[in-house]
């Protein structure tokens, strides 16, 4: 329980001493701290979008005209195959 009394006194102790310097000082720090928390965010992005470009790898038209889709695709399968699917074990 002590602990976050700990964390609370020292982000007090902190203000407190932001509070003392300069006006110009303080939107520097608040400039630097901003510039610092974007990159990280930034950096964030980037790595989720490389992540998703590595999953991604569909690449649509590579086979095209490499064979065509027969006629009779959609008719149902010979019984002696469909039934392959019902008889089979695992």
């Amino acid at each position: 329980m002590k602990e976050p009394q700990a964390n609370s006194n020292t982000a007090h102790s902190l203000y407190a001493l932001y509070e003392t310097l300069p006006d110009n000082v303080q939107r520097e720090f608040l400039s630097e701290l901003w510039q610092k928390q974007r990159e990280q965010l930034e950096a964030i992005a980037a790595d989720k979008q490389k992540k998703l470009k590595k999953t991604n790898r569909v690449i649509f038209g590579v086979m095209e005209g490499e064979f065509t889709v027969p006629d009779n695709f959609d008719d149902p399968l010979p019984e002696t195959i469909e039934n392959e699917f019902y008889s089979a074990t695992l």
